[in-house]
């Protein structure tokens, strides 16, 4: 049931341009409850989670799952949630990140600010510098959060 209804996300992700993030199976098996998170370069809109949904409710109607009583949520990955695609950093330009990365043999945690993209290199300004890092190198960034 779990790898049906991430299948169908991908799918749909791939079809409408989104990244899947996420997908989480809960509950028991007659009362299941999928969490799906998606993402794309531009963000998401609670028009394109409502669309979403509706398109994978679609494909869920013709298998067994439909005959249960399920739950479907769609939403976007929160503030909190780490990048996964290097996609999600274009609309997190110009904000502060907490990240870790391989430089060499060593892990680094920073934290720094996003200002650029140049294909795989993301750029950060850190203690007033510029450095360049590979997003294959990152193993883990969240946005820090500030009030």
């Amino acid at each position: 049931m779990k790898n049906i209804i991430k299948d169908f996300a991908e799918e749909i992700a791939g079809e409408e341009g989104f990244l899947l993030i996420n997908s989480i199976t809960k509950g028991s098996t007659r009362n299941p409850a999928f969490e799906i998170y998606i993402d794309s370069k531009n963000g998401i809109s609670a028009d394109d989670c409502a669309e979403f949904s509706r398109k994978i409710k679609q494909k869920i109607e013709l298998t067994e799952i439909g005959e249960l009583n399920y739950k479907l949520i769609v939403s976007s990955p929160g503030i909190d949630e780490p990048i996964k695609f290097l996609e999600q950093y274009h609309k997190h330009i110009n904000r502060e990140f907490k990240l870790s990365y391989n430089d060499g043999n060593n892990v680094l945690s920073i934290e720094a600010k996003l200002i650029g993209i140049e294909e795989d290199e993301l750029i950060f300004n850190y203690k007033k510098e510029e450095i360049k890092i590979n997003f294959n190198k990152i193993k883990k960034a969240k946005v820090k959060i500030s009030f």
